[in-house]
C-alpha cells in the first residue's frame, strides 16, 4: 500500500468521511504522481483560478479536490506542502518529476514572467486545466491508475500518449515567458472564444512565425488526441528518431518500455561488415536497480550494412564482438605508441596565427588525452570559480606554475540522496589534475578567448587536426581516448572502477561498480599523474588533495564498524553469563551474519547464510539469484568463519525448545526472522568496503567475489582460464585481515552452555537435479505481425518504415515499441514474436533486422547449485571410502561391481567425466586395441562426442601410473561383460552402466540414489575448484577442441610413428541450413522453390530468367548451372537437388558475405579462397562444408580464367599438428644454409627471417609477407590492410607486441626500419620478391618427418604454447615434464607470457589475449582449430592429485603381497619416480601371464634423433661468418675483425699478370659488412660437407701439406679453373694429396703443368668454396697471432 497515499486519506477523514475510490478518482483528474508531494499547494492553486462549480462535468472530483486544497499546513504532514525538491544543494528546483505525469501539476506551480500578464496567463492555464481532465477521461484509465497510485511503486506510470501532454505543457509554459507576451494575448484570445475542434483548425496557421509555431503546434497535437478520432501525426517525429536512435550512438543507453528495459550499445570497434546496433532487452525481475542480468531476453541487431546476407552473418557474431569489446586487453589496434602521443603534444603546441577555434580544439584534444574524456566534454573548460558547477575547470597555481584542471570523477547515478550517517566516510565529487607545464602557453591563449559555450565546429576541428597526422600512426579521436584508460587498468591490476572513477567511462560495466568502488582522493590523482609519467609527461606534483573519497558517496568508516562490532560481542558475552538465551541467540546470529555479509561482499539480504559450504571452504553465493544461475558466484570462506556458523547451528539445535528453531540440518543455511542490520549502516556495506579496500586483489579477483561481470569477464565461464586456487588465496588473505581490523573471532566456549559435537553439514541424501520448465515456443506468422501493426499509434513508424526511402532506425525503435506493449499480453511468447517481426521487417522493408536468443544456447558458465551440493555430500559420504577400497583393491568379486569400480577410477584420475567419453574408453577396454608406451608415458585415442559440433572429436588420454594398471589387470576380466553391454542400445547401455555404479556404491556399503551423471558433474566442479573452469569444460565435452594424436605426440618426443587405426570423425546426422538464413538470398530463395521440380531443364531456364550482372552474384550463377549440368541427367532425383541446394548455400554465404565484394578484374588465388571457407567454416556441418567447397574449387578451376589462381587439389580440415622446440630450431639452421636448397643469402635470409616471425608470432604467411617497416610501431607490429592487400577479414586489423621476438630478430627489424625498406622480409631493396614457400615446405618435411606439416601449424604451435603456458600459472607442470620433458622447452619464457598477456593473464584473460594476438574475434575459434593441448593440463591436474599406490593397491590382483612390497623397495632405492619403474613391472607381468603382448605397444625412440642436421661444425661456423658478413645480422664471432682483414688481405693479393691490377681472387659478393667470395649453390651442400671433413682431416694429420695447398691456392692459383700451379718441388705434396683421397689431376696449360683437386668428388664450384673460405680462415688465424 502507497503509504503516502493511505497518510493522505487518514487525514482527511478526521473531519469528513471519504471513501478510497472517490479520492482516487479525484487525483486521477491531476494524474498526480505516486509521492503526492505537495498536492496540497497544487490543489490550492486549482480554487485560485476556478470556483468549486466552474467545470460541471467533473463537479464531484472537484469537490474532493477542495477539501484537500483546505487543509491546514503541520510538521506531521509537511510532506504534502513542498513545493521544492532538495535535490539540489544550491538551487531550489520545481518538483517535476515527482508532481505528476499531466504536466498540469507543474504549471499549477508556475507564474508568469511579469506580473502584468498573470490574469492572462492564469485565463490560458485555467483552459488548459480543463483540456487535462477531459484528456484523463478520454485517454487514460482510471483502473490502471487505481493499481499505480495504491501499489508497491513498482508499476510505472508510462503511457505513450503522455508525451503530447508534456509537449502542450512546455508550450504552455513558455506563455510565461516575458518574450511570449504578443502569443499569450493571442492563445487567451483564442481560448476564450472558440471550441477545441476549431482551436485545431485555427492553429494549423504556421504563418505568424516561429513563436507562435512552437506553441500552437504542440497544443494542435494535444487537442486532436482528446477531440478527434483520428489524431493528427506528429510531422516532426522523423527527426527525433533519428536523434534517439540513430547510428552515430556511442555510449550506452538505458530506456525503460513497461516491463523491459533496453540497452542500446553501438558496435564501434569492429569492421564495416560488422558495424551496427546491438539492443538487448532485459526483463524486470526484481534485480537491484544497479545492475542488469547476465544474458538478456532476446538482442535486436541492426546491421549497418543494407546486404540482408551480410547482415545476417554479423548478427551471428553480435555477441562475441560485445565480450571482445569488454574484455580490456593490453594489446589491441587502438593502442598507441610513445611516438604517436609525441606528436599529439606537439600537434597541440600553439602557433603563430592559430584561430580561436584551433587554439579550443588543440585544447580539447590533448585534454582527452590526458582525462580519458570525450572531446565534446572538453571543447568548452571553465576558467572562472564563480561560474555555475560545471564538469571542467581549470585555474592556475602559483606555487606549482602550472595549471590544475578539475574534473568530475566518476559517480553513480542514485535514485535518492544517501543520507548522513557516522559510518560513512567525507566523500567530494572532484578530481585535481595538474597538466603539464609545457601546455601553459596555451591554456593561457584559450583563458583569454574568454569562451563559455560549446561548439560543434570545435569538435570538427579537432578532427581536421587528428587527419593531418601521419595515417601509419593510427591516431584517431577513440585511441587518444582510450589511452588514459588503458594505462590506468593496467596500473591498478585490472580494476575497472578506477578507470571509472578517473575517466568517468561508460560500458565495460563500469557503472555498475562504481557504486560500491570509493577510493582516495590523492591516490587516483597520484595513480593518474603515475600513469602519465610513463608516457615521458612530466606532471608536477600535487599536495593539496585531502583524504576525502571519490566513487561511491558511501564509503564505509572501518573504526565505526568496529566499535559497533565490538558492542555486539559484549552483549553476546554478557547473554551467555546471564544464561539469557533469546539474547544470546539473537545477537549471536546478527554477529553471524554481519560476519557472513563480510566474507561474502553480500548484499545484505534478509538470507545472508549460504546453504552449501564445500571442505575445501567453498560456498555458493545466491544474494542475486537468476533461474539461469548467472548470477550466482562462488566465495571462499575462512576456516574460523566456517566454525562459527557451526557453532551457531549447534547453539540453535541444543536450545531446542527454549527457542523456535530456524536452521535447515540438510544444508548450511539458517533462517532469519528479520535482514539483522546495525542502525543506520546501509545493508551493502560489505560490498562497499571490500570493493573499496585498500588491498591487492586484482580488479578481476574483486569482480569475481562481489558477483560483477559480463560478457566476456564471466569468471566462471567454461572458456576462462581463471586462476581458481590463486583467487581463493588471495580473497582469504584479504578476508582475513578484515577480520582482524574489524575484530571478528570465534566465539566458543560459553560457560553457560557445553556445546559438544558441533554439528557439521549433513546431507541425508543427494538431491536430483530440478529441470526448469520450458514453454513450448510458438510459432507466428506474417499476418500475425500485420495484426499487431493494425494500430493507429503505430501508423507513422510504418510510414517511414515501408516507404520508398525505409528508415531502419526507425524499424528497431518500432520493434522496442511492439515488444514492451507484446509484453503486457502473457500468452505471447514475445521472443519467437519479435523475431518474426524482424523476418517482416527484412522480407517488405528490406531491412537488415535481426534477433537472437542468447538463453536458448548452451550456457557457458559453470556456476551450479545442484553440482555443489552433491559434491558437498560426495566430500562428506562417499569419497573416503571410495578412496580407501581403492588403495585396497578386494579380490574379483562380480562384474557389475567391477565395472563400476571401473567407472569410478576412470572418472576421479582419469578425468573422463562425461558419460559418452566414459563409453568411448569402456568400448576401447573391450576391444583388443592396444594402449601405446611411450617411454613413462601410457596413451590412448578416442573418438568422442561434443557439446559443440556434430562431429566426433579426438580426445587423447594419457593414463597415470595407477590408472593403465588398473585398465590392464582388469582388462581380461572384465571384457566379456563390457562387450555384452556394449552390444545393446544406447539408452540400455546407459542403463546397465548407471546399474554397474549402483552396485559399487552399496557393495561398499554406501546407500545412495546418487546418478552416475550427478557423480560426473560434481567431478568437473572439484576439478574447476582445484585448477580453472577451462579445463573443467574440456572434461565435460562443453569445449570444442581438437586434442594432439598419438602419433603427434610419439614425433615430439621423438619416437617412430605407429600405424593406428583412426575412427571417422565424420558427423552421422544430417543438418538443414535455417529458413532464416534461406530467405537472405534472393537466388538460394529461388533454388528452393525448384527443389521440388525434378526437371533440369525449368531449373536451368529459371537460371536464365535470373541473371544479374553483379559479379558475385554471376559467379553463382554459373556455379549454380554447373552443378545440374553435372549430375548429367534430365530427371533430377531428390539427393541432387539437396545437393545443389547445400552446395549453393554454402558457396554463396562466403561469397556474399565476404567483406570485399568480387569485382570484374578480381583475382580469385588460394588466399582468398581461404578467406571464403573460413568465413563459413562455423556456421555449416564439416563434411558437407569441406565438399561444397571442393566442388566451387573444381568449378573454378574448369573455367580456365586467367584471373583464378587456384591449384589442383581438395580442402581439407586444420589438422591438429604443432612443430617441437627442436623442429623449429632445426628448420632454422637448415633455412640459413645452402641446405636449405636456395642459392642466394639474401633470399635465404628473407625466408628465415617470414619464418621466425610467423613462429614467434603466431602471424599467417600472407601478413608477414606483406609487412612494411612503417607497421612497426616501436613496441607493436601493425597487422593491418592497405592499397589492395587485405586481410583475411577487416577484423583481423591487430597489434602483436615486438618483445615476443628474439633480440636478434628485432635488431634486424630496427636496421631495416632506419634503413626505409619498403618491405620487412626483402632484404636486398634491389632484389625483386620472389616465392619461397616450396623451399619451406619441403624442409619442413625433411626435418619433421610429416608430409602433412605446413607453415600454417606454425600458428597451431604459437596458440598451444601459449596456451600451456597460460594453464601452467593455474596448476603445477613438474610431473608431466617428467614424462614429457619436451614440453620444458617448448613453452614460451615467463617474459614472453607477461609481455603477450599482460596483468591480466593472471586473472583469466590470458586466452583471450591469445586469441586476439592470433587475430580471431573470439577464444571459441582458437580452441576449436589451433590449440591442441588440453588434455597435457588435465593430465598435469591429473597428477597432481593423489593417487593409491599400486604396492598397496593391486597386491590381491597381481603377485603376491611379499613380491610385490619387494619390488616396490627396490624401485624405491634405484629411480627418483618409482611408480614407473613399478608399473613397468606389473605391466611385464601381466602380459607375460595372459600371453596377448598386443595391449601394449611400445615405442620405440628415433635413432640419431638428437644429431644436428648440419654435421660438419666448421661448415657451419664458415656459413654463419657469410650470412653476418652479408645481413650485419646475428650475434658477430669475436674475431671477426680478423676475418674482415683477411677478406681484404685476399682481396688485395695480385694475380700475377703483367700490367693487370686485377686481384688473383675477385670476391663478388658484396655484403653489408664486407665483400664476399661466390656464394655455394645449393645442390653442392652434401658434397661441400663431405670434402670441407677430409680438409680438416688433412690439417690434423698432415699439417704441413695442408698449409702449402692453402698457399698454393692463395698465391698459385686460376681461381676461374679452380686449378694451381705445379712445380717439381710439389711432387711429394701431391702423393700425400693422394693417400688422403683428394684425386689430383695434372694438367698442362700455356706450357705450364697445374693440378685440380677432388674434381670428381665434387663440382668445381663446391672446390672453390671450399679453398676460398678455408684461405680466408688461414689469413685470419694468422691475423690474430
Amino acid at each position: 500500500m502507497n503509504i503516502y497515499f493511505k497518510q493522505l486519506l487518514d487525514w482527511l477523514n478526521q473531519n469528513e468521511e471519504i471513501e478510497e475510490q472517490q479520492l482516487i478518482q479525484a487525483l486521477f483528474l491531476l494524474r498526480a504522481h505516486y509521492n503526492l508531494a505537495g498536492i496540497v499547494i497544487i490543489c490550492h492553486r486549482i480554487f485560485t483560478l476556478i470556483d468549486e462549480d466552474k467545470f460541471l462535468d467533473f463537479h464531484n472530483e472537484l469537490k474532493i479536490l477542495k477539501r484537500i486544497s483546505q487543509l491546514q499546513d503541520s510538521d506531521e504532514y509537511s510532506h504534502f506542502f513542498s513545493e521544492t525538491t532538495d535535490k539540489n544543494k544550491h538551487k531550489l528546483t520545481p518538483l517535476r518529476p515527482f508532481t505528476g505525469e499531466s504536466g498540469i501539476c507543474d504549471l499549477l506551480l508556475i507564474k508568469a514572467g511579469l506580473k502584468k500578464n498573470d490574469e492572462s496567463f492564469d485565463t490560458v492555464i485555467t483552459w488548459f486545466l480543463e483540456q487535462i481532465f477531459y484528456f484523463q477521461k478520454r485517454v487514460h484509465t482510471l483502473e490502471h491508475y487505481r493499481h499505480y497510485l495504491t501499489g508497491n511503486g513498482s508499476i510505472k506510470l508510462k503511457a505513450q500518449q503522455g508525451s503530447r501532454v508534456y509537449n502542450a505543457f512546455l508550450a504552455i509554459r513558455l506563455l510565461g515567458d516575458p518574450s511570449y507576451e504578443e502569443v499569450l494575448e493571442e492563445v487567451k484570445k483564442l481560448v476564450t472564444q472558440n471550441t477545441p475542434n476549431q482551436l485545431i483548425h485555427l492553429m494549423s496557421d504556421d504563418s505568424k512565425g516561429q513563436q507562435f509555431t512552437e506553441v500552437f503546434y504542440p497544443l494542435k497535437l494535444f487537442l486532436s488526441q482528446i477531440w478527434k478520432r483520428n489524431r493528427l501525426r506528429n510531422q516532426k517525429k522523423r527527426r527525433e528518431f533519428l536523434h534517439r536512435i540513430g547510428l552515430k550512438h556511442k555510449k550506452l543507453i538505458l530506456q525503460r518500455y513497461a516491463s523491459l528495459s533496453i540497452s542500446i550499445q553501438y558496435l564501434e570497434d569492429v569492421d564495416e561488415i560488422h558495424r551496427g546496433l546491438i539492443s538487448d532487452v532485459f526483463e524486470h525481475d526484481g534485480i537491484e536497480d544497479d545492475e542488469t542480468p547476465f544474458e538478456p531476453l532476446f538482442r535486436f541487431f541492426l546491421a549497418e550494412q543494407s546486404d540482408l546476407i551480410r547482415g545476417f552473418y554479423a548478427s551471428q557474431s553480435s555477441s562475441q564482438h560485445i565480450e571482445a569489446a569488454n574484455v580490456g586487453l593490453i594489446w589491441t589496434k587502438w593502442r598507441l605508441s610513445l611516438k604517436s602521443i609525441q606528436h599529439v603534444f606537439n600537434l597541440c603546441k600553439p602557433t603563430q596565427g592559430d584561430s580561436s577555434l584551433i587554439l579550443r580544439a588543440k585544447l580539447a584534444l590533448i585534454l582527452s588525452l590526458l582525462t580519458g574524456r570525450s572531446v565534446t566534454e572538453l571543447t568548452a573548460p571553465c576558467f572562472s570559480q564563480n561560474t555555475a558547477e560545471t564538469n571542467i575547470f581549470i585555474q592556475y597555481d602559483e606555487t606549482l606554475s602550472a595549471y590544475v584542471l578539475s574534473v568530475l570523477a566518476g559517480t553513480p547515478t542514485l535514485k535518492t540522496k544517501p543520507e548522513a550517517s557516522k559510518f560513512h566516510v567525507p566523500w567530494t565529487k572532484k578530481l585535481h589534475l595538474v597538466l603539464p607545464r609545457q601546455l601553459n602557453d596555451l591554456v593561457n591563449q584559450v583563458k583569454s578567448l574568454g569562451i563559455k559555450t560549446r561548439q560543434v565546429a570545435v569538435e570538427r576541428e579537432v578532427r581536421r587536426l587528428i587527419n593531418s597526422l601521419p595515417k601509419p600512426l593510427e591516431i584517431s579521436l577513440k585511441s587518444i581516448r582510450d589511452m588514459l584508460p588503458r594505462l590506468l587498468y593496467a596500473h591498478s591490476q585490472g580494476d575497472l572502477a578506477v578507470v571509472k572513477a578517473v575517466t568517468n567511462a561508460s560500458g565495460r560495466n563500469y557503472d555498475n561498480l562504481i557504486h560500491y568502488a570509493s577510493f582516495e582522493q590523492r591516490q587516483l590523482e597520484q595513480l593518474w599523474a603515475d600513469c602519465l609519467r610513463t608516457l615521458n609527461i612530466d606532471i608536477p606534483e600535487y599536495l593539496y588533495s585531502s583524504h576525502e573519497r571519490v566513487g561511491s558517496p558511501i564509503g564505509i568508516k572501518m573504526d565505526e564498524l568496529q566499535r559497533e562490532i565490538i558492542q555486539i560481542k559484549k552483549r553476546i558475552h554478557v547473554a551467555a553469563e546471564q544464561k539469557d538465551f533469546p539474547a544470546l541467540l539473537d545477537n549471536l546470529t546478527r554477529y553471524t551474519a554481519l560476519w557472513i555479509n563480510l566474507a561474502t561482499a553480500g548484499r545484505g539480504i534478509k538470507q545472508p547464510f549460504p546453504k552449501w559450504i564445500s571442505q575445501q571452504g567453498w560456498a555458493l553465493i545466491q544474494d542475486k539469484h537468476h533461474q539461469d544461475e548467472s548470477t550466482d558466484r562462488y566465495v571462499p570462506f575462512t576456516p574460523i568463519l566456517i566454525k562459527q556458523i557451526q557453532i551457531l547451528r549447534g547453539l540453535m539445535s541444543m536450545l531446542g525448545d527454549q527457542v523456535e528453531v530456524r536452521v535447515d540440518l540438510s544444508s548450511y543455511a539458517v533462517e532469519l526472522y528479520d535482514s539483522y542490520q546495525i542502525e543506520a549502516l546501509v545493508r551493502n556495506w560489505a560490498r562497499k568496503l571490500v570493493r573499496s579496500d585498500d588491498n591487492q586483489l586484482p580488479g578481476r579477483f574483486k569482480d569475481a567475489g562481489l558477483g560483477h561481470w559480463i560478457r566476456g569477464r564471466h569468471p566462471w565461464d567454461m572458456l576462462c582460464v581463471f586462476p581458481v586456487s590463486t583467487f581463493k588465496q588471495q580473497w582469504l588473505d584479504v578476508q582475513e585481515n578484515l577480520e582482524k581490523q574489524l575484530g571478528f573471532e570465534c566465539l566458543e566456549g560459553f560457560d553457560c552452555l557445553s556445546i559438544k559435537n558441533i554439528p557439521t553439514f549433513l546431507l541425508s541424501k543427494e538431491t536430483k537435479a530440478i529441470q526448469a520448465q520450458t514453454k513450448p515456443s510458438i510459432q507466428y506468422s506474417q499476418h500475425d505481425v500485420e495484426q499487431w501493426l493494425d494500430n493507429s499509434a503505430y501508423d507513422h513508424y510504418c510510414q517511414l518504415i515501408f516507404e520508398n526511402n525505409p528508415e531502419p532506425s526507425v524499424a528497431l525503435e518500432l520493434g522496442h515499441l511492439l515488444a514492451s506493449h507484446l509484453a503486457k499480453d502473457t500468452t505471447i511468447d514475445l521472443p519467437q514474436a519479435i523475431k518474426t517481426y524482424c523476418a517482416y521487417i527484412r522480407d517488405k522493408a528490406k531491412i537488415p533486422l535481426f534477433v537472437q536468443f542468447p538463453q536458448e544456447r548452451t550456457r557457458t558458465w559453470l556456476t551450479s547449485e545442484n553440482s555443489l551440493r552433491t559434491w558437498c555430500y560426495l566430500e562428506q559420504h562417499l569419497l573416503d571410502r571410495i578412496q580407501q577400497d581403492l588403495e585396497h583393491l578386494p579380490e574379483y568379486q562380480n562384474d557389475d561391481i567391477e565395472i563400476g569400480r571401473l567407472l569410478v577410477v576412470l572418472s576421479m584420475y582419469a578425468q573422463l567425466c562425461r558419460v559418452s567419453h566414459l563409453q568411448a574408453m569402456l568400448a576401447f577396454i573391450a576391444s583388443d586395441q592396444p594402449i601405446i608406451a611411450m617411454g613413462n608415458s601410457r596413451l590412448v585415442e578416442l573418438t568422442v562426442n561434443n557439446d559443440r559440433s556434430k562431429r566426433k572429436i579426438r580426445r587423447t588420454v594419457l593414463l597415470s601410473p595407477y590408472v593403465s594398471t588398473f585398465i590392464l589387470v582388469d582388462r581380461a576380466y572384465l571384457q566379456p561383460r563390457l562387450k555384452t553391454i556394449l552390444g545393446q542400445s544406447k539408452q540400455r547401455q546407459r542403463l546397465d552402466w548407471q546399474k554397474c555404479f549402483d552396485t559399487y556404491l552399496k557393495d561398499i556399503e554406501i546407500k545412495s540414489t546418487l546418478s552416475l551423471a550427478q557423480w560426473l558433474k560434481a567431478l568437473q566442479h572439484n576439478v574447476m575448484f582445484n585448477s580453472t573452469p577451462l579445463i573443467a569444460g574440456y572434461i565435460s565435452g562443453q569445449v570444442l577442441t581438437e586434442d594432439l594424436s598419438i602419433n603427434e605426440l610419439l614425433r615430439l618426443s621423438e619416437y617412430e610413428k605407429l600405424t593406428l587405426g583412426s575412427q571417422s570423425t565424420e558427423p552421422q546426422t544430417e543438418i538443414a541450413i535455417s529458413d532464416e538464413q534461406l530467405h537472405l538470398s534472393d537466388l538460394l530463395t529461388m533454388v528452393k522453390q525448384l527443389k521440388d521440380e525434378p526437371r533440369s531443364r525449368i531449373w536451368l531456364e529459371k537460371i536464365t530468367d535470373h541473371q544479374n550482372n553483379h559479379p558475385s552474384i554471376h559467379l553463382l550463377m554459373c556455379f549454380l548451372k554447373w552443378l545440374i549440368l553435372r549430375c548429367h541427367t534430365e530427371h533430377l532425383s531428390v539427393q541432387h537437388r539437396n545437393m545443389i541446394h547445400l552446395h549453393l548455400a554454402i558457396t554463396s554465404a562466403g561469397l556474399l558475405g565476404f567483406s570485399e565484394d568480387l569485382t570484374q578484374d578480381s583475382v580469385i588465388d588460394e588466399d582468398v579462397f581461404q578467406k571464403w571457407m573460413e568465413l563459413t567454416q562455423e556456421h555449416f556441418p564439416y563434411r558437407k562444408h569441406v565438399a561444397a567447397w571442393n566442388r566451387f574449387r573444381e568449378f573454378l578451376i574448369q573455367l580456365n580464367d586467367k584471373r583464378i589462381r587456384l591449384h589442383q587439389g581438395t580442402a581439407h580440415q586444420v589438422s591438429a599438428k604443432v612443430f617441437s622446440k627442436n623442429e623449429v630450431q632445426q628448420i632454422i639452421q637448415i633455412l640459413q644454409s645452402v641446405e636449405s636448397g636456395v642459392n642466394d643469402p639474401a633470399l635465404r635470409l628473407e625466408i628465415q627471417r617470414h619464418f621466425r616471425l610467423s613462429a614467434a608470432m603466431g602471424v599467417r604467411r600472407s601478413e608477414t609477407l606483406h609487412l612494411r617497416p612503417l607497421d612497426i610501431d616501436e613496441d607493436m607490429l601493425r597487422i593491418r590492410p592497405y592499397g589492395e592487400y587485405q586481410l583475411k577479414t577487416v577484423g583481423s586489423e591487430r597489434v602483436v607486441p615486438i618483445n615476443l621476438l628474439s633480440q636478434m630478430i628485432q635488431k634486424g627489424l630496427d636496421d631495416i626500419v632506419n634503413n626505409q625498406k619498403e618491405s620487412i622480409l626483402i632484404a636486398d631493396e634491389n632484389s625483386e620478391h620472389r616465392p619461397f614457400f616450396d623451399q619451406i615446405s619441403q624442409i619442413l618435411k625433411k626435418v619433421t618427418g610429416d608430409i602433412d606439416l605446413s607453415l600454417h601449424h606454425l600458428r597451431h604451435t604459437f596458440a598451444s604454447a601459449y596456451t600451456l603456458k597460460c594453464l601452467q600459472t593455474v596448476m603445477d607442470f613438474k610431473a608431466l615434464m617428467v614424462e614429457l620433458p619436451w614440453i620444458g622447452n617448448w613453452i614460451p619464457s615467463n617474459e614472453q607470457f607477461n609481455t603477450l598477456v599482460g596483468d591480466e593473464g593472471q586473472v583469466g584473460q590470458g586466452l583471450k589475449a591469445i586469441s586476439r594476438v592470433l587475430g580471431h574475434l573470439h577464444e571459441s575459434t582458437t580452441l576449436e582449430h589451433y590449440i591442441h593441448i588440453l588434455f597435457l593440463a588435465t593430465y598435469a591436474y591429473s597428477l597432481q592429485q593423489q593417487q593409491p599406490q599400486l604396492h598397496t593397491a593391486f597386491f590381491k590382483r597381481v603377485m603376491s603381497r611379499s613380491t610385490l612390497f619387494r619390488h616396490f623397495q627396490s624401485v624405491n632405492q634405484k629411480y627418483d619416480h618409482p611408480q614407473y619403474a613399478l608399473r613397468d613391472i606389473i605391466e611385464t607381468d601381466v602380459l607375460k601371464k595372459s600371453q596377448n603382448q598386443k595391449w601394449v605397444i611400445y615405442a620405440q625412440q628415433r635413432q640419431h634423433a638428437t644429431e644436428k642436421v648440419i654435421q660438419h661444425l666448421l661448415f657451419q661456423q664458415l656459413e654463419d661468418i657469410e650470412r653476418y658478413l652479408i645481413s650485419g645480422q646475428g650475434s658477430p664471432r669475436p674475431n671477426i675483425e680478423s676475418w674482415k682483414r683477411a677478406l681484404i688481405t685476399m682481396a688485395n693479393i695480385p694475380s700475377g699478370k703483367r700490367g693487370s691490377h686485377r686481384g688473383r681472387h675477385p670476391l663478388p659478393v658484396q655484403g653489408k659488412l664486407a665483400r664476399l667470395p661466390e656464394s655455394l649453390n645449393a645442390v653442392d651442400f652434401h658434397d661441400t660437407q663431405a670434402i670441407l671433413e677430409q680438409f680438416c682431416c688433412l690439417e690434423q694429420n698432415q699439417t704441413e701439406t695442408y698449409t702449402w695447398l692453402i698457399k698454393k691456392w692463395l698465391y698459385e692459383s686460376n681461381v676461374t679453373k679452380v686449378s694451381m700451379r705445379l712445380t717439381e718441388s710439389d711432387e711429394p705434396m701431391l702423393s700425400i694429396l693422394r693417400e688422403h683421397r683428394f684425386s689430383p689431376i695434372i694438367m698442362n696449360y700455356h706450357k705450364s703443368y697445374y693440378f685440380r683437386i677432388m674434381s670428381k668428388q665434387a663440382s668445381l664450384g663446391a672446390v672453390r668454396w671450399v679453398l676460398t673460405w678455408l684461405s680466408v680462415r688461414y689469413l685470419a688465424i694468422k691475423d690474430q697471432i
